[in-house]
């Protein structure tokens, strides 16, 4: 068993719902709407700004564990990066740090509760280039992996992942969490309860 399976395991037992820890305090939740729609299972939300996108990052930053891999796709603008500045600021990353790897690849941030291993896919053509950037020894490792543009390359993935696909609306974004594994079909329904309980 891989470093990577026995953490999930690890996970798996010493917590009830498999969501990670339960946060303290809730993230201001105001301008996020749960979008019910018949016959979808992933769970959709409507984000009113950019400070309802910041917090629905927030809110996956607070019930991340060591290991766990959020993928954010969308189009340029779609506020990927921003999700990913809330997520690190819920994990003690400074507001300042956090930029978009675009040019980097990838940026590690030292936050006061875990690491974030932040990368940006957009300019690599080959998963050749991820091997050079340190993706595989990275991702799912110790601390919490952002991936955006991880759609570009889903084959070179870990098997287990929350996807989550950002798309510009007339009046906001939309949010689709997609969950590829018991642990992150838990994460999203702790985000659908946190989110009706916070309406």
């Amino acid at each position: 068993m891989d470093t990577h399976s026995r953490k999930k395991q690890h996970q798996a037992e010493t917590t009830s719902d498999n969501a990670g820890p339960v946060p303290e305090t809730r993230p201001v939740l105001t301008g996020i709407i749960w979008q019910k729609e018949s016959g979808n299972r992933s769970p959709r939300f409507f984000l009113a700004d950019e400070n309802a996108t910041e917090h629905f990052g927030r809110l996956l930053g607070t019930l991340a564990a060591d290991g766990d891999v959020y993928c954010l796709s969308g189009d340029l603008g779609a506020g990927k990066t921003l999700m990913s500045k809330g997520v690190c600021r819920s994990l003690g990353v400074e507001e300042e740090e956090v930029v978009s790897p675009t040019f980097a690849l990838m940026n590690i941030y030292n936050g006061k509760v875990m690491e974030v291993r932040h990368f940006d896919l957009y300019r690599l053509d080959s998963p050749e280039e991820l091997n050079d950037i340190g993706f595989y020894e990275y991702v799912g490792g110790e601390g919490v992996s952002l991936i955006e543009w991880g759609d570009l390359f889903q084959s070179e993935l870990p098997p287990e992942y929350l996807q989550v696909n950002l798309t510009i609306v007339p009046e906001g974004r939309v949010v689709e969490m997609i969950p590829f594994g018991l642990r992150y079909e838990a994460i999203s329904k702790e985000v659908l309860r946190h989110v009706n309980a916070g309406a």
